[in-house]
């Protein structure tokens, strides 16, 4: 039986989503040691792991496209400015001021609209005082999204942990996922 046009657009479609970003992807399942930025994380089944672009600086995992969901694990100086605001994290800056750093930059970004908060939080990750933000924000067209986002300072260096889905569907579909592999992060040496 030949499957019908409909069905072989939405496979298409789909196939398309994956490639989003114009990067390769290889199944990533399993830990993943990132020694160069000194940590390792669990990616779960099913996973695919982006090999260029953004993932030359950070692990970039997704299971059916970067546009429809995606984690993203990095590391960056806290003295490096950030895009949109010049602003600077501080190592001496207690959780709730990097969280509201964050959020102004994120809120800056000139793609962004409709920018609404839902969860502003002190946590602990891997022994680390950290924060994590949950918010929404649409892009032009209407398209909304939805992301998870984690943040902890280690010496010099701000670690961040997000997860970013469509609102619709993808995001409550995953996000429990998410919270597996972010449990499972774990620092494997003190950076300098």
């Amino acid at each position: 039986m030949i499957p019908h046009a409909p069905f072989m657009r939405a496979v298409l479609a789909g196939g398309l989503l994956l490639l989003a970003g114009c990067a390769p992807f290889v199944l990533a399942s399993g830990t993943q040691s990132l020694s160069e930025y000194g940590f390792e994380v669990t990616v779960p089944d099913g996973w695919y792991r982006a090999m260029r672009g953004e993932a030359s600086e950070a692990l970039v995992v997704t299971r059916d496209g970067l546009a429809l969901q995606q984690i993203l694990i990095w590391r960056a100086p806290v003295d490096k400015e950030l895009k949109y605001t010049k602003r600077r994290f501080d190592a001496k800056l207690p959780p709730y001021e990097l969280a509201e750093i964050t959020l102004d930059n994120m809120r800056s970004d000139p793609a962004v609209n409709d920018f609404a908060v839902a969860e502003n939080a002190p946590v602990t990750i891997c022994g680390h005082q950290g924060y994590k933000v949950v918010y929404t924000w649409a892009l032009k067209g209407g398209y909304r999204l939805k992301r998870v986002h984690y943040g902890f300072l280690e010496g010099t260096w701000i670690y961040q942990i997000v997860y970013q889905a469509a609102a619709r569907h993808y995001f409550d579909r995953d996000v429990g996922t998410f919270e597996q592999m972010r449990e499972s992060f774990r620092l494997t040496t003190t950076p300098a």
